[in-house]
This record gives C-alpha cells, structure tokens and sequence, in this order.
C-alpha cells in the first residue's frame, strides 16, 4: 500500500476513534430514552437467519470465515436512492464496548478503509441515545459540527446490564436529523436486530 494510502487509513481510524470518544460522555441536551428489555429476544427467528451468514468486516478488522452476521439491521440516509430496497443498507455489523462500567457503546455500521458509515448506541443507567456518523478519508481542519436532531428512538436489549463477555441481544427503531458540515439536511434512518460479544474497550479491537 502506497503511503498516502496508509496515511488516510490512519486519518479515518482516528476520526472514528475521536468520534467513539465523544460519545463515551452524557451532555445534557441530547435525548435520551429508557431502555426496553426483552430477556426472550435472542429466541427471535432472524437470528438463526443470522447463523447462516458470513460476518461483514470492516477495516482494520481481519476476515474471518467462521464468525457469523451480526446485525441485521437496515441502516440508510435520505441521499441513498432507492433506500428501502437497497441490498446494501444491511451491509454493516456490530461491536459493543464497555467504555467504564456503566458505559456500553454499540456501533452498527462499516467502513472500509477510505470511508466508514453507521450509528453509535450509547447506553446509561437504563436509558439511551442514538446518533448517526459518516466519515471519509478527505478530513479537513475546522469542519462545523454536525447538529443532530432525532425524530424518534426505540431500542429493546435482552439485559439491563453486561459485564466484558456477555452476549447482547438487541432490537432498534431509530430516525433522526442531521445538519452537517456543510449544513444539508440529512435524514438517518435504522431498523432491525442484533447481535455481539460485549468487549472491554473499542481501542482494543
């Protein structure tokens, strides 16, 4: 790999590394909802759906044949054409952290080196909030912030609580607003289950 390639590899890492940080607090104006739990959910049938696929990596993740599909959720944004029947908007996985105790992140999405798309789920004390991300490897100085705004939220997990190892289990129903750095409107849409392994630190991975 040549080494400007290396070098946006590098940039796009540390966006979403910056951006994972930012979300690991509770700022006080974000919306939060409660938290539904559904200890029965990992019986639903899209998980055994889920056993019979090969997972979808991101970088700098490793293939691995035998790891099965994570996510099945349908993620897609008001820019993609043909969003609801696009084969692409399942294209994505799951990871969970616990950041310190009480902090658990879910981060559905994918990248692949030069671009990364997706939504964070922060959890804490029972309740939750969601926020989408896109980041590419053109990063420039004194981008605005994008304002996010959602329009409802609704996430069922199997527990209240994990410790590093536990299988989560969840649900999501998610659509928001986005004003970004170029200030279009943008409107971030998910829906479907999922499913990880409850890591220690994102940084780890």
């Amino acid at each position: 790999m040549k080494a400007t390639g290396l070098k946006s590899h590098y940039q796009l890492v540390l966006a979403i590394t910056l951006f994972l940080f930012r979300c690991t607090d509770k700022p006080k104006d974000l919306q939060w909802d409660k938290v539904r739990i559904d200890s029965t959910i990992s019986r639903n049938a899209v998980f055994q759906q889920l056993d019979q696929q090969q997972e979808i990596t991101s970088f700098p993740e490793i293939p691995d044949s035998l790891l099965r599909r994570t996510s099945d959720v349908a993620y897609y944004t008001s820019q993609q054409m043909d969003s609801l029947n696009n084969p692409y908007a399942k294209f994505n996985n799951c990871r969970a952290y616990l950041s310190k105790p009480d902090n658990l992140i879910i981060n559905i999405g994918s990248s692949d080196g030069f671009t990364g798309h997706g939504f964070i789920i922060k959890c804490k004390d029972g309740r939750f909030h969601t926020e989408a991300y896109l980041f590419s490897d053109n990063i420039t100085e004194n981008e605005r912030e994008p304002i996010h705004t959602i329009l409802y939220q609704k996430l069922t997990l199997n527990k209240m609580t994990y410790v590093i190892g536990d299988s989560l289990y969840g649900y999501i129903k998610f659509k928001s607003l986005e004003v970004n750095s170029v200030e279009d409107t943008v409107v971030h849409t998910g829906k479907g289950h999922f499913r990880a392994v409850v890591k220690a630190d994102f940084r780890k991975d």
